[in-house]
């Protein structure tokens, strides 16, 4: 019995051919698996579904405000809210971007994704300075969730884009 399951341990679960030592699959099972985009990728994919749709909410209301308020924002508020509608213009763009080489599974992703993340902490980072030394606005808990949220993202997501093997065989393009 235990003879039967070590050999059945060793055969592709996609075509009963041979399987790779330390694999689930043949090599050509495999090559197929490792073309989709599946694994843990489908987390910073719908991160840039929700980064798309979350950019265009952002841009929305901070035109709206800037089209609404303007006239009452000091000279350094006006100059807080046009970085603001810039950046998110830009973090718009770049997800665009970002998406495409993701969805044509190209070999530049994962340096453009790590950019993508890099922007954002900048982002924040640089956004949160403005408001406090030119608004006097306080830096308070939500400022800090928001900065943190896009540190913690640099953390897991930036390593996994530089050592994962799956990234490594998925963007070939």
């Amino acid at each position: 019995m235990d003879t039967q399951e070590e050999i059945r341990k060793h055969i592709c679960i996609q075509c009963d051919n041979e399987a790779l030592k330390g694999s689930d699959y043949c090599e050509a099972c495999e090559a197929k698996e490792f073309k989709k985009i599946g694994g843990w990728l489908y987390l910073p994919a719908l991160g840039l579904l929700v980064a798309l749709v979350l950019s265009i909410f952002a841009i929305n209301n901070t035109a709206r405000a800037l089209l609404e308020f303007g006239s009452s924002f000091t000279t350094s508020g006006l100059a807080v809210v046009y970085f603001e509608l810039f950046g998110f213009i830009g973090q718009f763009l770049l997800v665009i971007y970002v998406g495409s080489l993701f969805l044509r599974k190209k070999r530049q992703l994962p340096v453009t994704y790590i950019i993508f993340l890099l922007y954002g902490v900048v982002f924040v980072g640089v956004d949160l300075w403005l408001a406090n030394a030119l608004m006097n606005l306080p830096f308070g808990y939500d400022d800090a969730r928001s900065l943190i949220r896009t540190i913690v993202a640099c953390c897991i997501w930036i390593p996994y884009f530089r050592m994962s093997e799956r990234v490594k065989r998925t963007f070939v393009h």
